[in-house]
């Protein structure tokens, strides 16, 4: 948390100082009170108005200031929060492929929404109402010393009881809050992965079973947040009854030191305002401290990990060859590929074939990194799969998949993905590679995942993303099954046709005349 306010520490310490000031007159209105109730108690109407007045200005002050003091601190926490957004960005990026397919796409989105609105409200919202609590229970402490010595005595004593609250409510509260975040992401997963399905549902003309895929899931999530509130409200109610107990002990004590003469009578409305203050300012401190300790798993749960130097290799050139050695893989316990050797040579066209599940897909996520837990030696130009990092395949490798995704953005940023300084040229000459003949500007937009565009429209777009950035190795997994058979010939020679290309081809349409072009037809 400390590391998000440092980041913004110059409007930090202004919001800070502007609460100081919108506190302090707002302890100014209490004391106020006792002029105006002391020329009451003298029956002096002239004072009486001009103390009303006098304070009446200070209100408005107050207010004034109080409103852009609060949309000055919402501008900074919303900047604080597109960090927070920004952290859990880098450490998705910062995921292997295998790390990041454990999860749902849904449970992500649940840090981005549910885990950073906790985070929001609970810790950074709470930091600055727990500024502007304590500042109120020492400025209103340093008012009552005014009036006597023992009022901010007593006060201070029963401060010192109600703080020691937090300490025994806090884990409690964070156990509940990191349920909570648990929950959110349950409920997130399971709405992703049902309103995914829609349209399977529509078209088996099942739709009526969408409420009863969903009800179980809200029921469970409705435990969930019943318990979280539960608590919560335990932990409120238990600091807000301290709190009243308090301010009745104050109430008395300033009623006696009237009574013996030793303040003045108007001082009672103004101490038991300003005794108000302290205490409830007491319960929402005791409160608020509370719920900033429980926001420490959520912060836990989005922080990038440090990470030891990097042992991986980086190459930025293809030079020679990939070599597959012994190579076995199998999903729990059913054998996928077994002690697999093959090799592909630099500037080679191969093609794999072989019944369905016969491991196709699998060989090309195995030689693009996609999966890494297998037996056996890949090697590239020698050196081993494992030991190259991350930006070192995608730099030299692309894999082109059948299941294309296309977001919901312009032509141009679906097919650069977003390069700076996108050349207009380069960009007309990927879509003409790719038989893009459906687009009429380069600033069309595309629905969510293309929902306007057809199958084959879709694959053509990602074969564009080829061309526009070509790589030197291209992993072609039935990358163009959902194209007519003369498109996908033309796409396929131009693969075929560029020496500078590594090509290896999973395809289930490959004629015997197709087969004479590739150096070599590996079956499995």
């Amino acid at each position: 948390m400390k590391k998000y306010l440092m980041m913004h520490k110059p409007r930090m310490v202004l919001n800070i100082l502007w609460i100081l000031v919108t506190i302090g007159l707002q302890t100014i209105t209490s004391v106020l009170l006792t002029f105006s109730t002391n020329a009451v108690f003298s029956r002096n109407i002239q004072q009486l108005l001009f103390w009303v007045s006098v304070n009446l200005l200070v209100w408005l002050t107050m207010l004034a200031s109080n409103y852009f003091q609060a949309v000055f601190q919402e501008k900074l926490v919303q900047a604080i929060m597109v960090d927070v957004r920004d952290t859990i960005s880098k450490k998705i990026a910062g995921q292997s492929y295998a790390d990041f397919h454990q999860k749902n796409v849904g449970q992500y989105i649940s840090q981005y929404i549910n885990d950073a609105s906790n985070i929001e409200d609970k810790a950074f919202n709470n930091f600055f109402q727990l500024i502007a609590d304590g500042t109120a229970v020492v400025f209103s402490i340093a008012a009552l010393m005014a009036y006597h010595f023992a009022l901010p005595l007593v006060v201070i004593l029963l401060a010192a009881a109600m703080l020691t609250l937090p300490s025994r409510l806090s884990r409690s509260m964070a156990q509940a809050t990191s349920q909570l975040s648990q929950g959110n992401e349950t409920l997130s997963n399971h709405l992703t992965n049902v309103l995914n399905g829609f349209d399977v549902l529509f078209n088996a003309n099942k739709l009526g079973k969408l409420q009863a895929l969903v009800h179980h899931s809200a029921q469970t999530y409705e435990h969930t947040r019943v318990d979280y509130t539960r608590t919560s409200e335990r932990v409120g109610n238990s600091i807000g009854a301290l709190s009243v107990f308090c301010q009745m002990i104050v109430d008395v004590v300033t009623s006696i030191l009237a009574i013996a003469g030793l303040i003045p009578l108007g001082a009672i409305s103004s101490t038991g305002n300003i005794a108000a203050t302290v205490f409830n300012a007491l319960s929402r401190l005791s409160n608020e401290s509370v719920q900033i300790k429980a926001t420490r798993p959520l912060f836990d749960k989005i922080a990038v990990q440090p990470t030891t130097a990097d042992q991986t290799v980086t190459k930025t050139e293809f030079d020679h060859d990939i070599s597959v050695k012994d190579v076995s893989y199998s999903i729990d316990g059913t054998p996928i590929l077994s002690h697999l050797n093959c090799h592909f040579q630099k500037g080679g066209k191969y093609a794999i074939v072989g019944k369905s599940g016969a491991g196709k897909s699998t060989l090309l996520k195995i030689l693009d990194g996609q999966i890494t837990d297998y037996t056996g030696r890949v090697a590239i130009d020698g050196v081993d799969l494992r030991q190259l990092n991350h930006a070192t395949m995608t730099g030299i490798a692309q894999y082109i998949d059948q299941n294309v995704y296309l977001f919901n953005d312009s032509v141009a940023n679906n097919v650069s993905l977003w390069t700076k300084n996108m050349r207009p040229q380069r960009l007309q000459q990927a879509l003409q590679a790719a038989a893009v003949d459906f687009v009429t500007t380069d600033q069309q937009m595309i629905d969510e995942n293309g929902k306007n565009l057809s199958g084959g429209q879709k694959q053509r777009l990602a074969l564009a993303r080829f061309f526009y950035q070509p790589k030197p190795i291209v992993f072609l997994d039935e990358g163009t099954s959902a194209l007519d058979a003369a498109t996908a010939a033309q796409v396929t020679e131009r693969f075929l046709n560029d020496s500078e290309i590594t090509l290896i081809e999973v395809s289930h349409r490959l004629t015997e005349q197709m087969r004479k072009q590739y150096d070599q037809v590996i079956m499995l």
